[in-house]
């Protein structure tokens, strides 16, 4: 960094510090410009992905909520069948062989909502890491983009001091 200051300082007075001063100032506000953008960009990136996570989310819990509907549908016709063969029986073994077919089916659809519910969980987090590590890979290259825009700025600043500093050698042989 001690030689870029002094190269500045040979290019200021080689060649005035008007001159220079105007070719810094039009290098410093293009990259300001352009780091500015990659903010917004960011800025932008980050909203996103805030949005698609919300959008994720709402949507397993939309999926989630359908199955449950139709778990319940399914609850409320068994029981309407489940009445209608109630009225239906005669004697100890028809009452016998009702309760377990009645114990078997509410089993069954114990069974399958305990199996849905973690099915829409594992979904969900599936999804969820799915997404974040979208976010990351374009998180990464933003990154990536940034540190190739400094190095880009820091080969310009070291160029044009450089080139001050050649002018003013040039300037003192003439």
């Amino acid at each position: 960094q001690a030689t870029i200051a002094r190269c500045c300082i040979a290019a200021i007075s080689a060649h005035g510090s008007a001159s220079y001063t105007g070719l810094l100032i039009r290098s410093n506000f293009n990259r300001e410009i352009s780091m500015q953008a990659q903010l917004a960009d960011l800025y932008r990136a980050g909203i996103r992905s805030a949005a698609d996570m919300m959008k994720l989310s709402l949507e397993q819990t939309e999926r989630f909520q359908q199955q449950q509907l139709q778990l319940i549908r399914k609850a409320l016709d068994e029981s309407t069948r489940s009445t209608a063969q109630a009225g239906e029986v005669k004697g100890l073994d028809d009452m016998v062989a009702f309760n377990s077919r009645l114990a078997g089916a509410q089993l069954e659809r114990v069974g399958e909502f305990w199996a849905n519910w973690w099915r829409a969980a594992a979904d969900a987090q599936k999804s969820m890491i799915e997404q974040f590590q979208s976010n990351m890979g374009q998180a990464n290259e933003k990154m990536r983009e940034g540190y190739s825009y400094a190095a880009r700025a820091a080969e310009d600043t070291t160029r044009l001091a450089s080139q001050a500093a050649n002018e003013r050698k040039e300037h003192r042989k003439s």
